[in-house]
């Protein structure tokens, strides 16, 4: 008998010491340790990761190995489902490709329950959950457990801003200081359209307010609106759901917005320009504003003026948080969530592949693979990263071959904003304390739920998108505007605001 209790005390002796001794920081083990991954790269599109400079240094300091079977991005929906569905030879770590929001693949058992790996090794993904407060919540089903590790999207260092034309200000008369509210911007934009603003003889051919397809409703953030990525969405101050779409903020705002159009104001095909569009209207600089992301302002200023000197002169499109009638001033963020990571349930070494994820969420490597290597891309002067000329004139794409922009692994967007001009990434972080993000964003339903979700949100979206254009152009009067209520009520509303409400309900209580 003493024989056998001395057996099982050295078998666990072996089992503790082969515990991973991991601590956030690298390397993961003394072992190098191989790990498959199937994965795609959405962001800047390169697939070329054997030749990412910065990623194979991070994971020299990880001594990890990694097998990596990377797919085109524009084939990836059609690999993945497939892969997924018959659910065999699946690597270690998965690109799930969505947020599998009904959980189907949670469901069908083809990936581990991460949630003791959270409680015990996330030491850096805790880190980033402190910065985005929403994001472990979303990535919670309603049991309370955790599958997935996310791809983490910056919130507050790329956001959607409204840009005006510096050299339109001038001439109008104006000055950027001036340009604080909607009032103002108005008084501007209304100068634009009856002046020479870009003095090329004709007074009739600028673009007041110059928007893409789809992103009208961004203007709504000037009436305490979402209607971005919040979807017509938001969790109000006393954490009640709300529908913004049948508010009389939103009413207010579809007054000024088809007032703008009547007038001439806004682009006349907003509602289906192009990005071919813009860039011409760019190239012979027509457009007086637009809201986009700010990470774009350099190379605005380089379309419109190509003698545009970098970190010499001053951008042409300058960033301004307007406040509106129902808001403080304000710049659009983002939803942090931005792609979900799987560890395979037949996975042999979950825990390596656990740790290894998270520490790609460190600073270090955030630092690694978006600002490169000290003394090569940058150097630190007086505490402040000093980007060098390799880093900044980015020949031949260097930062995207060296790994800028990949999203292939779990990881997080550090900066969006390092290879800009010197002024455009002091504007991004004056706005930064303006930032609005989303406060609905996604979270796993309950199955009976999503029935409700499917049954109605298509439906309501379609309806949301068609009458937003036909009021801002005015092909259907607001004077129906009571009609238009009654209708969504119809369709469900009080149903999805519901569901949302439960949703909500239950990320409030992971939070606390």
């Amino acid at each position: 008998m003493m024989k056998k209790w001395i057996c099982l005390a050295l078998c666990l002796l072996m089992v503790s010491g082969c515990a991973l001794a991991y601590d956030g920081t690298a390397p993961i083990g003394e072992e190098p340790i191989t790990i498959s991954v199937l994965t795609t790269n959405q962001a800047s599109l390169l697939t070329d990761f054997a030749n990412m400079t910065w990623w194979q240094e991070a994971l020299k300091r990880a001594n990890v190995v990694l097998e990596v079977e990377m797919v085109d991005p524009s084939s990836y929906a059609d690999v993945i489902k497939p892969r997924l569905a018959a659910g065999i030879d699946l690597p270690d770590l998965i690109n799930v490709g969505s947020n599998d929001s009904d959980m189907a693949y949670i469901n069908s058992g083809l990936f581990l329950d991460l949630t003791e790996y959270y409680d015990t090794m996330a030491f850096n993904l805790n880190k980033r959950f402190e910065e985005h407060p929403t994001l472990k919540s979303q990535l919670t089903t309603p049991d309370g457990s955790i599958y997935y590790i996310p791809y983490i999207y910056t919130t507050d260092s790329n956001m959607r801003t409204m840009m005006l034309n510096a050299q339109f200000v001038e001439a109008v008369g104006m000055t950027m200081e001036e340009i604080t509210d909607i009032d103002s911007y108005t008084e501007y934009l209304y100068k634009v359209k009856e002046m020479d603003a870009n003095g090329n003889g004709d007074p009739d051919d600028e673009v007041p307010l110059f928007m893409r397809s789809g992103m009208i409703g961004l203007l709504g953030m000037y009436w305490g609106l979402d209607l971005a990525d919040g979807g017509g969405f938001r969790v109000d101050e006393n954490g009640a759901v709300v529908c913004d779409y049948v508010s009389e903020e939103y009413r207010e705002f579809l007054e000024w917005a088809h007032q703008l159009y009547a007038d001439g104001i806004i682009y006349n095909e907003f509602a289906t320009s192009s990005f071919d569009i813009q860039q011409a209207l760019f190239t012979s600089n027509q457009i007086g504003s637009m809201v986009h992301f700010i990470s774009n302002m350099t190379g605005y200023s380089q379309t419109i003026d190509p003698e545009w000197e970098f970190n010499v002169d001053e951008p042409i499109m300058q960033a301004v948080a307007l406040s509106g009638p129902y808001s403080d001033p304000v710049v659009y963020g983002r939803d942090s969530f931005g792609g979900c990571f799987a560890i395979s349930a037949t996975c042999e070494h979950p825990e390596e592949v656990f740790a290894f994820c998270d520490y790609l969420m460190s600073d270090e490597v955030g630092v690694l693979t978006w600002y490169g290597i000290e003394g090569v891309d940058y150097n630190i002067v007086d505490g402040e990263y000093v980007f060098t000329d390799l880093y900044l004139n980015n020949e031949d794409d260097y930062l995207g071959k060296a790994g800028y922009n990949f999203a292939g692994l779990p990881s997080y967007q550090l900066d969006y904003m390092s290879k800009q001009c010197d002024q455009v990434r002091q504007q991004a972080l004056d706005l930064a304390p303006y930032v609005y993000n989303p406060t609905f964003p996604f979270y796993y339903k309950l199955e009976e739920e999503n029935e409700i979700i499917n049954a109605y949100r298509a439906d309501l979206d379609t309806y949301f998108s068609e009458n937003l254009v036909a009021f801002v152009m005015g092909t259907r009067s607001l004077d129906e505007w009571d009609a238009y209520v009654s209708t969504v009520e119809s369709m469900g509303l009080s149903e999805l605001v519901s569901v949302y409400q439960a949703a909500a309900d239950r990320a409030a209580q992971t939070a606390e």
